[in-house]
């Protein structure tokens, strides 16, 4: 750790040394540098010290980040119109690569099955967030954002979308590796830049996707990103007719447990492979239109206990293509029948093991038991 300080020292001399000169590039990278040290001391440290670290860090990107503008206003005017350009560009790619041209028309009806999380997600998401006068008056606490968990390719982006189009709001689908920057500060910039353009919007839905990739247990030096997540979701818990936080992932126990707290990520939803209603319904969406010989969609459902709707559409998929590489055999027209179904069962089988369903039960089941020691104290 003492070579780790030393090093953060040296670059903060440094860029202090700079600024006499007013060599702002200069010092914009040694205090980045310094910065990233600064992240790399509250990784190896503990409690309050760690936050401290934090702290400093988070204060060093700041100055970073105005020391980099003074930069390029330091250059000759030619190359500042061509920062401003390519800035320009950025931002607006960034707008189109996040929010949604138009809002999503779907709706928590559309989503089939799952009656469990639907009538979870109007009792904590849609109704407070239409309604938060009545629950004020009853003293029932609201606010926060929502974590959706389980296996992939279950529809949580199709549910988020659902959420968004319940409410009228603008949607904003952003998949962690859209925010990750390998360049120190950059991640927590990109961070605050999603959140400030949500919040220009009446009422807009913030979907994180794969959210584990940018919010782990800190000691992996996304410590700096963790932290600038929990003091933009601060004010989530007074602001609950804006915008709503929504964040998915496939690895909740890798979360840190400040972000999955009451008032950042504080309600927990599980999103399982589909049910029997469910699974006959993707497979009546997905053989819409396809010659069929009749057969009941219940059969196949119920032979397809624990695959996930991806899995169903790809059964579905492969079916078809069996009667249709018959079709190309024979020269005449085939139906997809239920032999058709048989033969690709053998075929496609369930992606989500056993044993990973129990591991998504044990984290739920943990959340669920009465609180025995408290957090982290953030």
């Amino acid at each position: 750790m003492s070579w780790v300080a030393d090093k953060k020292r040296e670059n903060e001399t440094a860029a202090e040394k700079a600024l006499m000169d007013k060599d702002y590039a200069k010092a914009f990278f040694h205090t980045a540098k310094a910065a990233e040290f600064g992240l790399r001391l509250a990784e190896e440290s503990n409690g309050k010290i760690a936050r401290r670290y934090v702290e400093d860090a988070l204060e060093l990107i700041q100055i970073a980040g105005e020391l980099k503008a003074k930069a390029q206003s330091q250059a000759p005017a030619e190359a500042r119109e061509a920062v401003r350009e390519a800035t320009t560009g950025e931002e607006d790619a960034a707008k189109t690569q996040w929010e949604l041209k138009d809002k999503p028309t779907e709706k928590l009806d559309d989503v089939a099955g799952l009656d469990d999380v639907k009538r979870e997600l109007r009792e904590k998401v849609i109704e407070p967030f239409l309604h938060p006068e009545a629950y004020e008056r009853f003293k029932v606490r609201i606010g926060g954002g929502i974590l959706m968990y389980g296996p992939p390719g279950n529809g949580k982006t199709f549910i988020a979308k659902a959420i968004a189009g319940e409410l009228d709001a603008a949607f904003f689908n952003v998949n962690a590796s859209q925010i990750k920057d390998k360049y120190v500060g950059e991640t927590e910039k990109n961070l605050q830049k999603l959140f400030d353009e949500a919040r220009q919007h009446p009422r807009s839905v913030l979907f994180l996707d794969e959210v584990d990739h940018l919010l782990a247990k800190r000691g992996n030096r996304k410590i700096g990103t963790v932290a600038q997540f929990l003091s933009l979701t601060d004010g989530l818990i007074r602001n609950t007719n804006c915008m709503l936080v929504l964040a998915a992932t496939n690895k909740p126990w890798v979360l840190d447990e400040a972000v999955i707290r009451p008032g950042r990520l504080g309600t927990h939803i599980y999103v399982g492979p589909p049910d029997a209603v469910a699974r006959e319904a993707i497979i009546a969406y997905q053989m819409r239109d396809v010659p069929t010989d009749g057969h009941s969609g219940a059969d196949i459902a119920a032979r397809t206990d624990g695959y996930s709707g991806a899995d169903i559409a790809e059964l579905c998929d492969r079916a078809k293509r069996i009667a249709l590489n018959r079709q190309l055999a024979s020269g005449e027209d085939q139906l997809v029948s239920v032999d058709d179904f048989t033969e690709a069962i053998k075929h496609v089988r369930p992606s989500v093991t056993s044993g990973s369903l129990k591991q998504f039960e044990s984290w739920r089941d943990v959340r669920l038991a009465p609180a025995g020691a408290g957090d982290d104290g953030d």
